[in-house]
């Protein structure tokens, strides 16, 4: 029944990513220092086109928000993140593919984390963007971070250090600079879970709501596996059409997960 799937990166101007990323010459280290059950919310570098992709293809993205660690440890905005695509499969029929890919390591503070994630939740360029601007639209004259925004999949975020509401009107985090910290929490009838073992820290959804689940604003694709279960760390994407493609700067949710 799996479709298989393709993606093609398209080069685009990353130039907006800032002069944060982690650079020089790296070392792989062990994933201890980053918990299962972490979010890591990223953007693509380039665009995912189905029409061209091929097993073994590179997957870039970048870390959209600084992720907070235990022990006062942190993911800094912009570090990269590498990805792989694992295989593609076209339908006999033509009406579909599905890619699947593996985003397995980290590159920050000149080390390379080697990691398993998962797929929470994907979202658009458009839906990213929407995410931005505060609720009264962007000539509201109100400055960038202090106008209340609706965040991806339904919360409200209070400006800058002012709270998260979710739709029950219930405080699960705050405002930062570039994103939200907040508590996540299971959304009934997903496969989304919330806190890891009890650990329910703040965490960076930058601007996905606490329960983000599944695909927003992407008409024609779906989560086929999101790589919580066999095989772990391996996420397959199905399209409709061939011809389809995800834009450079869409919004990811990944989550670290046990790797076999």
């Amino acid at each position: 029944m799996a479709l298989a799937f393709a993606l093609t990166l398209s080069a685009i101007n990353s130039s907006g990513r800032g002069s944060s990323r982690a650079s020089g010459s790296v070392a792989p280290v062990a994933a201890s220092a980053i918990p299962v059950g972490t979010i890591l919310p990223i953007k693509l570098q380039n665009g995912l086109s189905v029409d061209d992709a091929a097993a073994g293809q590179k997957v870039e993205a970048y870390i959209a928000q600084q992720v907070p660690l235990p022990n006062r440890g942190k993911i800094r905005l912009n570090s990269e993140v590498h990805g792989t695509v694992v295989s593609v499969t076209k339908s006999p029929d033509g009406n579909g593919v599905e890619v699947s890919l593996r985003f397995d390591q980290i590159e920050y503070d000149k080390q390379i984390i080697r990691v398993a994630t998962s797929l929470r939740a994907l979202a658009s360029f458009e839906a990213v963007r929407a995410a931005r601007l505060p609720l009264g639209g962007a000539d509201s004259g109100t400055p960038t971070g202090r106008g209340n925004t609706l965040q991806i999949g339904g919360d409200i975020r209070y400006g800058d250090a002012g709270q998260v509401r979710n739709r029950r009107k219930e405080n699960v985090g705050k405002g930062v600079s570039g994103g939200v910290l907040v508590h996540i929490s299971a959304q009934p009838g997903t496969e989304c879970e919330g806190p890891e073992n009890g650990d329910d820290r703040l965490q960076a959804l930058w601007v996905f709501s606490a329960d983000a689940c599944g695909v927003y604003d992407l008409k024609g694709v779906e989560i086929a596996h999101n790589g919580k279960t066999e095989p772990v760390g391996t996420i397959t994407l199905r399209f409709t059409k061939e011809k389809m493609k995800l834009d450079a700067s869409t919004g990811i949710l990944l989550r670290t997960v046990a790797g076999q």
